[in-house]
């Protein structure tokens, strides 16, 4: 076998260049799986190894599912026997033994109003909500009693149509409605036999639950200190043949009150001097003025009289004194409160999500199978995420995830691997950041992944998976595909069996002489 040195030298530079330009980029120093082959990237090792997974790649980001959710508990799988309590537009049945006459029954059934009440043609309207079977029958057995009707009622009550205690499924099942809970003992494997089955690749599922509110805190009032008892003054009593001079024209008329004598009465004090004695201790007494309040307007006007005829008068014009003028209102400018959803009390926003694992509520797992309760949701997620390939990838496209986790291993080996021009130290993730329009772009070293020098990464709802090249990979690629296995370790060119002279290639000079030794029909 020849070898043409001048294509073998250009090939050799060719060669050199791109190793050059690649070590002195930096990009393809570790690990050297891909810079050879960027198609053959792997870890390959000798020995056992564990590798973990990414699910967070930025502090801004929060784990994937509902972050409220929580793993069921103890008290989730103890069921509660509890008498059924009539609510709004249930159907009720009553029956009352011998009302209308002796052996007549009064009977019928009735809807119950959305405020709570049956209307009874003889007891009229009574209200019967949050109450059981039993304690409607006594309470009209109470009222027929009161109002004289039967001395020994017998009264039955049956709830024929409840519709109270339900639970509703939606998501990706069967039958998405909602369904009574006929029995206390009702599991959550019988709720989704109810709607006829989930998704087979459905992995997880929520269970919202109403809870009790709790009451709101109150603040006692405030407890007032007891005031100092006052101590009153009170003066001797007067003796009944003595007169008091300051009564003058009432004294005539023969009243004759008690008070101390004039040598025994208490000089008067001044109104300062008693408001200072009635005062509490460490108070200020208040002036002994009182504040001049403001002159009232008079409904109507003054009545003045004639002094000569002495019968009243209108005032003349220059008598009377004009109103103030009236000064008009301020206006207060009124600030609307702003809802806020952070002033809602958390008492009217009770509720719980509980998460299941479907992997591990169909394998038998007890702990999963929860009791249904009244007004249960059951979400079923739908499989609606989708992730994006692009780039230097042989399938580029869109995948969906099958309600599965997909890693980005998982989504290379989907997209047929890497394509001859890739460059998997330069790959990136865009990532749209959930409730917002923003989008952030993550750097990501597949080279550093497939040779567990990194953590694989989940990929989310909507996440593009973009895989870049360098400008020396089109000179790697002649290079990586220049060598060859022929007969030997070899250099393939084209005129491997031409005449070194020529710049074109030719028949091989045997193949000449056989082909004419056969047209001739020679055996040779």
């Amino acid at each position: 076998m020849r070898i043409h040195w001048t294509t073998l030298s250009a090939y050799a530079a060719v060669a050199w260049l791109g190793c050059s330009v690649g070590l002195l980029s930096g990009c393809a120093l570790a690990p050297w799986n891909s810079f050879l082959d960027p198609t053959a990237v792997g870890q390959f090792p000798l020995k056992y190894k564990e590798g973990g997974i990414r699910r967070v790649l930025t502090p801004r980001e929060a784990p994937p599912g509902l972050a409220t959710a929580t793993e069921p508990t103890p008290e989730d799988l103890v069921p509660l026997y509890e008498d059924y309590r009539i609510g709004p537009n249930d159907q009720v049945a009553v029956v009352i033994n011998d009302l209308i006459a002796p052996g007549m029954p009064e009977q019928g059934a009735y809807e119950v109003s959305p405020t709570g009440y049956i209307r009874l043609a003889i007891l009229g309207s009574i209200k019967i909500t949050g109450m059981t079977e039993q304690e409607v029958e006594q309470e009209l057995t109470a009222r027929l009693i009161d109002d004289g009707l039967l001395p020994d009622p017998i009264v039955r009550v049956i709830v024929q149509t409840p519709r109270q205690r339900f639970f509703t499924i939606l998501g990706a099942v069967n039958a998405q409605a909602a369904f009574p809970i006929t029995q206390p003992d009702l599991r959550l494997l019988d709720a989704l036999a109810l709607a006829r089955g989930i998704s087979p690749v459905t992995k997880t599922l929520y269970v919202i639950r109403r809870e009790e509110p709790s009451p709101p805190e109150t603040t006692p009032w405030p407890t007032e200190e007891p005031t100092p008892e006052k101590e009153l003054i009170i003066p001797p009593p007067m003796e009944e043949d003595q007169e008091n001079p300051s009564l003058g024209f009432f004294a005539g008329l023969g009243f004759s009150p008690q008070e101390p004598p004039a040598s025994q009465s208490q000089p008067f004090q001044e109104l300062e001097e008693l408001e200072t004695i009635i005062a509490p201790p460490g108070q200020a007494s208040r002036p002994a003025t009182r504040p001049q309040e403001p002159e009232r307007q008079r409904p109507f006007a003054p009545l003045v009289f004639d002094p000569v005829t002495g019968e009243p008068r209108e005032l003349r014009p220059e008598e009377q004194v004009p109103p103030p003028p009236a000064e008009p209102p301020t206006q207060v400018p009124v600030e609307l409160p702003q809802f806020e959803w952070e002033d809602v009390p958390e008492y009217e926003l009770a509720q719980r999500v509980i998460e299941i694992d479907v992997k591990a509520l169909k394998a038998g797992d007890p702990r999963y199978n929860i009791i249904i309760r009244d007004r249960d949701a059951i979400q079923v997620p739908m499989d609606t995420g989708v992730f994006y390939l692009m780039g230097e990838v042989n399938r580029p496209g869109v995948y969906a995830f099958s309600d599965r986790e997909i890693t980005v291993k998982q989504a290379i080996a989907t997209a047929a691997g890497f394509s001859a021009m890739a460059w998997p130290q330069r790959c990136e993730i865009i990532r749209r950041e959930p409730g917002t329009d923003t989008q952030i772009t993550i750097p990501v070293n597949l080279d550093a992944i497939f040779a567990g020098l990194e953590d694989d990464v989940l990929l989310r709802d909507e996440d593009i998976l973009n895989v870049g090249t360098h400008f020396v990979a089109p000179f790697l690629f002649v290079a990586r595909n220049s060598f060859r296995f022929t007969y030997g370790f070899g250099f393939v060119y084209d005129r491997n069996f031409a005449d070194k002279d020529a710049f074109y290639g030719k028949t091989n000079p045997q193949m000449l002489k056989i082909q004419e030794a056969q047209r001739l029909g020679l055996p040779f």
